[in-house]
């Protein structure tokens, strides 16, 4: 061939001189041959290879790189690698929220350092929080006093008392404090520590306090490091000795959301139990105060802590594997009857169609007194469209009796006792094998931050699971069952944001249950759910809901981990987490991810990336507004540029990283930004930029030409 011919000729044999493999020889020849334009079989190339699953990453190969250099590890960090973004095997979803022995170990690093020595006690009638105040004074430090009262008042200077029950009072404090330049940097809260009561008062004093000191505090928009320390007794079960108190326990899902609405917000709970016995009281709460003293000193990375004795205990999650089981190992029987006190929720009618299926089982629903006779279905679904929530239950139980399932829907006033007690007596039900129970609550329901939590809904709410959970009690009441199981959320373990009354409702349906098991001769199970998605025919999602549905659990994987946790031998709490719960409360909560959220937001210029290909072209801020707006998205992203137009999830944010990103708005502008508007219509920041220029111009309207000015003054530039 001429040698100035565009022909190639490729041989598949190695020179005899050539030291390498002939495969690997081959392997060369066939890749110029590709290169060259020459179409491969590899179908045919593949035939004999064993092929395994690659996970890869979720942003298209753009010869860019994204990653954020990681710090030189510490000797505290465990360098064992994890991750947040794939499920692991559904055998390991299991965990048992449990106690284990710790000590609090003082180092000089953990101590509380002279510059943060501004107290606030809200302080307990019991007398053990003035105890700590006397302590605390007699070291040095500036400890302000808010007394219960009937109104808000100052004794004396630092002495103040404010009507608990009353958010104006908590704002009033707060604009004291920082009238007179002592913001505290630690709060103690102690209206959390009292006498037991041997009926609900329905008040939840403990929950709607420390939720208005939250929002007077959050008003102030500070951004230093605030230490929050929530102290209650007899709300953690421990030993299984205490006497628990579902209405006082609502505060710890409101715990657990707090730092994480709120990133400067380290909030710590320490439960201690307290004894009724009068001759032992005194030495017993000067232990107590002892212990909550090093406690206060201390900046420990437990955040949840309880007191019993002598002895600290701190939380966890024990893993427990849960293999597949056969249905014959599980204590379910063919065509037994199973009652669904909560009626036809999402999670139940999955269950239901199970036992339809695989055992023609008799199923049983509560539903109000209002939902439709089976004669006016059809009238019903012909004047309603399918997305009405009873229209969705119909279709349900219309689809339930084609399985092979006997229905049996009873229309019930929850509000009568003696009604209740005829219909579920023995002698009109007759004999039940088990019962599925679900709080009933919709997560997206009640979707919203802290600052738009309302105390009288908040109320409903939690009265409305006080009495769901009373009429199961009482319907279950002399009956012999094979099982009852309680489906609540993993949001009271682990929070989320714009969930603190949602994390509030299921943490008091888990502390009824766990109450209920210490008198019950069949304990209930409890199963704390991991996001649910079990509804396939959806209206379209938001990029927010998209971005949690990735990693929800299927309704196919709702059934299975049914099956495995019905097969336990005895029923107990379970947590189900589709990635590893420690983890995930490492990386929400531990100081670790503080660490890294802080150096994360702080990132040099130097240190950020190209902005990627997106689908929509670069445009620059146009006012002052948006470029604000586009500096916070560039530091939480560590994106160098960052376009009005450019969708956050399209540029590598998630859930946690919109948690800063909404922290550091509401830091910035002096606005109340609805948490839902937000997350689910603008995270784009031209949306962004409209929204609180909208909500600029209202608060604007409100005020005075003389608050006008200052409020213009004092807005960011």
């Amino acid at each position: 061939l001429d040698k100035n011919s565009k022909q190639q000729v490729l041989t598949s044999l190695r020179h005899i001189q050539d030291q390498q493999s002939d495969v690997s020889f081959l392997l060369q020849t066939l890749g110029r041959l590709w290169l060259a334009g020459v179409q491969i079989d590899w179908s045919g190339f593949y035939t004999h290879e064993q092929r395994s699953r690659l996970p890869l990453p979720t942003y298209p190969f753009e010869r860019q790189r994204y990653w954020i250099d990681a710090k030189s590890p510490s000797p505290s960090v465990n360098n064992k690698p994890t991750t947040l973004d794939n499920k692991q095997d559904i055998a390991d979803w299991f965990y048992v929220p449990s106690w284990k022995r710790s000590l609090l170990l003082n180092s000089s690093s953990s101590q509380i350092e002279p510059t943060q020595e501004n107290w606030l006690f809200f302080i307990d009638e019991l007398g053990i929080g003035e105890k700590l105040i006397n302590a605390l004074i007699n070291e040095g430090k500036n400890v302000i006093v808010a007394k219960q009262g009937e109104q808000f008042r100052e004794l004396s200077d630092g002495v103040y008392t404010i009507n608990p029950y009353s958010y104006k009072d908590y704002e009033a404090l707060f604009q004291k404090l920082m009238l007179l330049g002592n913001v505290p940097r630690n709060i103690a809260y102690f209206l959390g520590l009292n006498k037991l009561k041997n009926c609900q008062s329905r008040e939840y004093l403990e929950f709607n306090s420390l939720l208005f000191l939250t929002k007077s505090f959050g008003k102030l928009k500070i951004s230093d490091r605030l230490n929050l320390w929530v102290i209650s007794n007899n709300l953690q079960d421990v030993n299984g000795n205490e006497k628990l108190d579902p209405e006082k326990a609502v505060i710890l899902g409101l715990c657990k959301v707090i730092p994480q609405e709120y990133l400067n917000i380290t909030c710590r709970c320490i439960d201690v139990a307290l004894t009724n016995c009068q001759e032992t009281e005194g030495d017993y709460h000067s232990i107590i105060v002892d212990q909550l003293s090093n406690e206060l000193r201390s900046l420990s990375s437990d955040l949840v802590v309880a007191y019993r004795d002598s002895y600290r205990w701190v939380q966890t999650f024990e893993p427990i594997r849960l293999e597949p089981v056969v249905e014959e190992k599980i204590s379910l029987k063919e065509q037994g009857v199973y009652l669904f006190p909560a009626g036809l929720q999402s999670i139940e009618v999955v269950i239901a169609e199970y036992l339809a299926k695989t055992l023609q089982a008799k199923l049983i629903f509560i539903e109000d007194s209002d939902f439709p006779k089976k004669d006016d279905f059809s009238q019903w679904l012909g004047t309603h469209t399918q997305q009405d929530e009873v229209s969705y239950k119909i279709n349900k139980l219309l689809a339930l009796e084609k399985l092979g399932g006997k229905v049996l829907v009873i229309r019930l006033d929850t509000t009568n006792d003696e009604q209740i007690h005829q219909r579920f007596s023995l002698e009109n039900l007759g004999q039940i094998n088990g019962v599925i129970y679900s709080t009933g609550i919709k997560r997206e329901h009640l979707f919203c931050s802290i600052p738009e939590i309302n105390e009288i809904e908040s109320k409903k709410i939690f009265d409305l699971q006080s009495d769901k959970m009373k009429i199961l009690e009482q319907i279950l009441q002399n009956r012999k069952l094979n099982f009852c199981i309680v489906f609540s959320s993993l949001s009271s373990t682990l929070g989320g944001l714009g969930l603190g009354l949602y994390s509030a409702a299921n943490y008091f349906v888990d502390t009824f249950t766990k109450r209920q098991n210490r008198n019950n001769s069949l304990p209930w199970y409890l199963i704390n759910w991991d996001k649910l998605q079990l509804n396939t025919n959806q209206e379209q999602k938001t990029d927010w809901q998209d971005q949690e549905a990735k990693l929800a659990i299927t309704q196919t994987e709702a059934i299975e981990v049914f099956k495995r946790i019905l097969s336990l031998e005895k029923a107990t709490q379970v947590a189900v987490s589709a990635i590893d719960i420690n983890t995930r409360d490492n990386h929400i909560f531990k100081s670790d991810f503080q660490e890294d959220t802080k150096y994360f937001n702080q990132l040099e210029s130097s240190s950020c990336y190209s902005r990627p290909n997106l689908g929509n072209p670069y445009v620059v801020p146009r006012n002052g507004l948006e470029k604000q707006i586009t500096e916070i998205w560039q530091e939480v992203l560590g994106i160098a540029e960052v376009g009005i137009y450019d969708n956050f999830y399209e540029l590598g944010g998630d859930s946690l990283i919109a948690t800063q990103l909404v922290s550091r708005l509401r830091a910035k502008f002096p606005v109340e930004l609805a948490l839902r508007n937000l997350l689910l219509e603008a995270m784009i920041p031209v949306k962004q930029a409209g929204m609180i220029e909208q909500l600029l111009l209202e608060k604007i309207e409100e005020l005075s030409d003389k608050e006008v000015e200052y409020f213009l003054a004092n807005l960011p530039q």
